[in-house]
């Protein structure tokens, strides 16, 4: 243990900041509410501030490699939250706040569930998300001690030394489910990808980052947070409900501070072009966006080439969209495509896609119909320190490039196991260390292309959720037989939503129409997410197993014969 600068860990997280503090460039974060900068912190400051969070745990118990949720919004306080526990020799486990007019109580137990898996005792929030944590998970007697981040930290600074091999973080994807799976990551494994990310970029402290990510998830925590501040590059972070509410905020900012560097989904993107007039366009300076990273769901081509030409007036380029893949399995970053080169794409037919295989479709065959083409852009080559191959059915690597095969990873960056749970850990890293991602892509002229997911995990605005979750507050709904629900993610020309389809046996219109509200509004308030449609069937029209069991293959012929009526009985 030390008590000055964290210098002795050997290759920590903290020794990255510390090493950034120590250059004294002035460099830190910036949160905005709105269109003003809210609060602000320099590295050296925030350096400072997590030794003094570390005393403050290590006064309250907490001993190295110790779980410690921190149950905080996009904010100062929890940068310093993130690094005071890795200073108390600690593992951070961010979870998600409450969701505006989502279920408190339904977040509560979900939250309660991944704490229970990682052995949490202490949970660090803030004054007013403590109280709405506190009556139910804290208090006397209660399972986890919840404390605020302002009233923890101690006069003295405190840095417990760790191996780069230690635990760093424990990452959790949003939409839990009953049984959660908690990627444990490394300080190598996190410093690797930090130094892929700034390597693939050629990021350093000149560079301006600016972005609206939630920070409980890991393209928001490594993308938006640790990488830009791990490289001394000014942060300036705005919340995601100030992005959703308006849109035009996350661009002005970039307009006013020349920031060079954001990450988002295609969804984001999307909905900062649907939602600033042409006439507005002139007023924003955005010759400075050096890289506009794209990923965590579906990239739409035709979204960047509508963004790019809308926003070119600002000043914007084209060949600032930068296509990427990763996952929390891999840290963050999986690959790059190349900057500075206009987005590559290829036409490939849907329905030999649907088999596997992938053939060459006219450029511009897109439309209806079995036999038109589907555009797919090119998420480029792995990143530094990380090895990506294609395995067929049969667990054999595919070198043929016409075959669509599961993406899987290994190197610096990708976890070797899960949380508390061996048979997922068995299930996902394979001999080698290669580690199944879910995924299914294929490969041309040596770079990725996604296919589409094996994972039952939906994506909504860069965020996660599972879709058992979705149908397990859906299927509660009177009027829904016998709990018959399937969510699924699927791709509409203005970017992706979540679908609903309903067994029920209500004829009536009015009564099927009540019936479609109420699942909407359920859904929303549960999960803070709102069903894009809502299709209603009669009972026994979902697809099942031999078993009995609901089953997502066969889905979209459903939706297919429900048509754009969703009240008219299927």
């Amino acid at each position: 243990m030390s008590t000055g600068g964290g210098e002795g860990g050997g290759g920590s997280l903290v020794d990255a900041l510390a090493a950034v503090a120590a250059r004294g460039s002035g460099h830190g974060m910036r949160l905005f509410r709105g269109d003003e900068e809210a609060e602000r912190v320099t590295f050296g400051q925030l350096h400072a501030g997590a030794g003094e969070l570390a005393c403050g745990l290590l006064e309250r118990g907490v001993v190295r490699g110790e779980r410690v949720a921190i149950a905080l919004p996009t904010s100062i306080d929890f940068a310093r939250a993130f690094f005071g526990v890795l200073a108390a020799g600690a593992v951070p486990v961010p979870v998600p706040p409450p969701v505006r007019f989502a279920s408190l109580d339904i977040h509560l137990k979900r939250i309660a569930l991944v704490m229970r898996q990682s052995k949490v005792r202490v949970v660090l929030s803030d004054k007013v998300l403590g109280g709405l944590l506190e009556p139910t998970l804290g208090g006397a007697g209660g399972e986890f001690q919840i404390l605020d981040v302002a009233m923890t930290r101690a006069p003295s600074a405190v840095y417990v030394d760790v191996a780069a091999d230690d635990p760093a973080l424990v990452q959790y994807t949003s939409g839990t489910s009953a049984s959660p799976k908690g990627v444990v990551l490394t300080h190598a494994n996190l410093l690797a990808n930090v130094d892929a990310i700034a390597g693939g970029l050629g990021i350093d402290d000149t560079d301006v980052s600016c972005n609206w990510l939630p920070l409980f998830h890991d393209m928001g925590l490594i993308g938006a947070f640790l990488s830009p501040a791990l490289n001394d590059a000014e942060t300036y972070l705005l919340p995601p409900e100030d992005f959703l509410r308006d849109p035009g905020r996350w661009l002005r900012i970039i307009s006013r501070y020349g920031v060079t560097a954001t990450t988002a989904p295609n969804s984001g993107y999307l909905y900062a072009l649907r939602r600033t007039p042409a006439e507005r366009v002139p007023e924003l300076d955005l010759s400075r966006w050096r890289f506009a990273l794209n990923g965590a769901e579906l990239i739409d081509p035709d979204t960047l080439r509508r963004f790019s030409a809308h926003f070119a007036p600002a000043g914007f380029r084209a060949d600032a969209f930068l296509p990427v893949y990763g996952l929390a399995e891999g840290s963050l970053a999986v690959t790059f495509a190349p900057t500075g080169r206009a987005v590559r794409s290829t036409w490939v037919r849907r329905e030999p896609l649907s088999r596997g295989r992938v053939e060459t479709a006219p450029a511009g065959a897109g439309g209806e119909g079995t036999e038109t083409g589907r555009e797919i852009v090119s998420v480029g080559v792995p990143v530094a320190n990380t090895e990506v191959r294609l395995v067929g059915e049969d667990g054999a690597e595919l070198t043929d490039p016409s075959w669509v095969g599961e993406i899987q990873i290994r190197g610096d960056s990708v976890m070797r196991r899960y949380e508390d749970n061996e048979p997922a850990t068995r299930a996902t890293v394979r001999a080698g260390g290669w580690v199944s991602t879910g995924d299914l892509g294929f490969r041309q002229d040596g770079e990725l292309f996604i296919a589409g997911r094996k994972k039952e995990v939906i994506i909504v605005f860069g965020q996660n959720y599972y879709a058992s979750d979705i149908e397990s507050v859906a299927g509660r709904i009177t009027g829904v037989s016998n709990g018959a629900v399937l969510a699924a993610g699927m791709t509409f020309p203005d970017g992706e939503g979540l679908v609903l389809v309903a067994e029920t046996k209500e004829s009536d219109a009015a009564a099927r129409e009540e019936l479609i509200a109420r699942l909407r509004f359920a859904v929303s308030d549960s999960l803070g997410l709102t069903p894009r449609d809502i299709v209603l069937v009669r009972r026994g029209r979902l697809p099942r197993t031999s078993s009995g069991k609901l089953q997502r293959h066969g889905v979209e012929e459903v939706l297919a014969e429900a048509g754009t009526d969703p009240v008219r009985p299927v």
